[in-house]
């Protein structure tokens, strides 16, 4: 059996639908957008997979104490993450602003 062009586009569009309802990620999540970890919220730190409340507050706990994190290895110091977990955030977060806010703003 043939399929006509115009079957075969509603039959992928249904596919392309159902795929997404199974798997809902938003665009910026799909063009793989890192978190900058110096200056995520809570919540945005919750988000993320592997992450949870109590390791989120460790991140931020951490950031506090010591400082803006100056590269992702940074964040082996922080409780609860160990070199499996720390290879998974390492696809989801980057170090982009290291100074404090303020910091390098000019003075006149």
């Amino acid at each position: 059996m043939r399929m006509h062009s115009q079957q075969v586009s509603a039959f992928m569009f249904a596919l392309v639908l159902s795929v997404s309802l199974l798997f809902p990620m938003s665009w910026a999540e799909a063009t793989v957008n890192k978190i900058d970890i110096n200056t995520a919220s809570l919540e945005q730190i919750e988000a993320v997979k592997g992450v949870g409340q109590d390791i989120a507050h460790n991140i931020l706990a951490y950031k506090k104490d010591h400082g803006a994190f100056q590269s992702i290895d940074d964040l082996r110091k922080v409780k609860g993450v160990g070199k499996v977990r720390l290879e998974a955030l390492r696809e989801t977060f980057t170090v982009g602003s290291t100074a404090s806010p303020g910091e390098n703003s000019p003075t006149k």
